[in-house]
């Protein structure tokens, strides 16, 4: 069955609200455990129901946001979220109160109730309206960046659509064209600090209302953290700032050496005079490359890439009109993922593919999970699975980028640790905005031009009115959308390069432990699904030293000239 063959249906909330009602109370008179975990299984098929339609609600709507009958589906999800999540609060609290909860615990596990305890805790009905509200400030960012149309040398593009030349080997090039990308964020400068002004000011407002002293615990809270908190983070930031970026800096000597330039400006980062690499061929030709990557990877990625392709499930290439920016989502009716990006001739395409390959079979080896919530892990944990992919697919980056391929693997490793300080430096700022929720917009830019001093010292905007100014982070959609979902890709990228260096010395469990943290999906959290996979916690003391110091060691073997 392809994608276009799902079947697709508004949930009618009031319904739902019936069944529920009968649920929980033969749950709450129920006599056993079975008959218990019966009604658990009854609540987890329609869960399972709703997350496929509301997916496919949003991603037809992502596919081509101009289409107005997208729109209102997606719309319509966005309006029964609130009323769904205060439905569904009702049987979880009952879930928590129940006379059998040991021994649903043993049956279910653990991880089922400490996400449920957390997310009785992120609602209450009196919040409903400024959920609603928020949902639509976030869809109003989603619309804004999606209908940038940018003129540049006589053509229009959308903000993906002018990443070519952003990567062009000409520096003129590069210059005028994030020209162009920032004029255009400075000209929409003032909507975009309006709308992340009331986002702050409705979230604390949320959070008080709660209970809570700021949005940060109840930030925490609706992303699963359940075994580390704002400390934890802060110190593994301190690491970030202790030991990668100073190595950060080296790099960044090596990039201009390589490039014979005496100085770098924000628009130099491209890898190499003649630009950086190019994947060859088509973006039919990629993926008729990454099914041969994957048939001779494992059988089990075989075997999931191939329904990916036969089954219709990728859109992968640029267009007018369609979302930026890549993604996989999932439909756990039909046990499928999806994965969402936007090709454009660069070297990130075959990036997205595999990261997001990564999470579209973590979803796929995951899906016979007894519970819906077991389906997906938490960010950081997901990650793991996106960028660990990106690694272990290096044997065969010669499919795509055949003479190129030392080039692409140096910029791909080097990329990665470079982009480390950057994610602290959003997370940190993050943190800063709401602990300050009464801060002005002027005073938000003057915090992140301080924290890019301290994350990013040496960039040079070369007198780019926008990025100066300390907008820069505006262009980041994780920050309206997503709040405290960006240390997530940190963290898991300090895993991920653990894997690159087992693959890289021949560690014959590392597949093994690979697909059995696949597998796991989201039945663990974070810090036990990193010991399943024999990883060691970003958050231990001297982990992310020894990773960068082995990283950079790899990286000063290579003969940059020769590149």
């Amino acid at each position: 069955m392809k994608y276009t063959d799902y079947y697709y249906e508004r949930i009618d909330i009031e319904a739902f609200r019936v069944n529920m009602e009968s649920w929980r109370k033969e749950f709450n008179e129920a006599d056993s455990v079975e008959v218990q975990s019966n009604i658990i299984q009854k609540v987890d098929e329609f869960e399972r129901e709703y997350a496929s339609y509301q997916a496919i609600a949003s991603l037809n709507y992502n596919r081509n946001i101009n289409d107005e009958d997208a729109k209102s589906e997606k719309e319509y999800f966005d309006s029964i979220g609130p009323q769904a999540s205060e439905i569904s609060n009702g049987f979880n609290q009952d879930l928590v109160d129940s006379k059998f909860r040991k021994e649903l615990e043993e049956k279910w596990g653990p991880q089922y109730f400490s996400q449920i305890e957390l997310d009785l805790k992120t609602f209450d009905p009196s919040i409903m309206d400024m959920l609603l509200e928020e949902t639509k400030l976030r869809n109003e960012y989603t619309q804004l960046i999606a209908s940038a149309q940018i003129e540049y040398n006589g053509e229009t593009y959308n903000l993906a659509g002018l990443g070519p030349f952003h990567k062009d080997s000409d520096r003129e090039v590069r210059k005028s064209s994030y020209e162009a990308r920032f004029n255009w964020f400075q000209d929409n400068s003032e909507a975009f600090d309006t709308l992340y002004d009331k986002l702050v000011k409705l979230r604390h407002k949320i959070a008080l209302t709660l209970g809570y002293e700021s949005f940060t615990e109840l930030g925490y809270m609706r992303m699963g953290r359940s075994d580390y908190g704002p400390d934890e983070v802060a110190n593994f930031r301190q690491q970030i700032v202790d030991y990668v970026v100073p190595i950060v800096a080296k790099l960044r000597e090596q990039r201009q050496e390589i490039l014979g330039l005496d100085h770098l400006y924000f628009y130099d980062g491209i890898n190499y005079k003649e630009g950086d690499p190019k994947p060859k061929g088509t973006p039919e030709d990629l993926v008729n490359k990454a099914v041969k990557m994957y048939d001779e990877l494992s059988p089990e990625t075989g075997e999931f890439f191939h329904k990916m392709v036969d089954e219709d499930l990728m859109d992968l290439v640029n267009r007018d009109g369609k979302m930026a920016g890549g993604f996989c989502t999932g439909f756990p009716k039909y046990e499928r993922p999806y994965i969402f990006s936007n090709f454009n001739g660069t070297d990130h395409d075959v990036v997205v593919l595999t990261h997001e390959a990564g999470h579209a079979f973590q979803s796929y080896e995951s899906r016979k999970q007894p519970l819906a919530s077991y389906l997906w892990p938490t960010m950081e944990a997901a990650e793991i699975h996106s960028m660990s992919m990106e690694f272990i697919t290096w044997p065969w980056m010669d499919l795509f980028f055949e003479e190129e391929t030392d080039r692409f693997k140096y910029k791909h490793l080097a990329g990665a640790l470079s982009f480390l300080p950057y994610g602290a430096c959003v997370d940190h700022f993050q943190h800063w905005v709401y602990e300050n929720p009464e801060a002005t917009p002027q005073k938000r830019k003057d915090k992140w031009k301080e924290l890019e001093g301290m994350y990013r010292p040496g960039q040079d905007y070369d007198g780019l009115p926008f990025p100066e100014s300390g907008a820069l982070w505006q262009q980041q959609l994780h920050i309206y959308q997503m709040p405290f979902y960006y240390i997530d890709y940190t963290l898991a990228q300090t895993c991920a390069f653990q894997f690159w260096m087992r693959f890289n010395n021949d560690d014959e469990n590392a597949w093994n432990d690979y697909l059995t943290l696949c597998q796991a999906g989201g039945s663990k959290p974070f810090s036990e699904l990193v010991d399943s996979a024999g990883l060691k916690s970003p958050f231990k003391s001297g982990t992310l030293k020894d990773v960068a110091n082995e990283i950079f060691a790899w990286l000063e073997t290579i003969d940059v000239k020769a590149l």
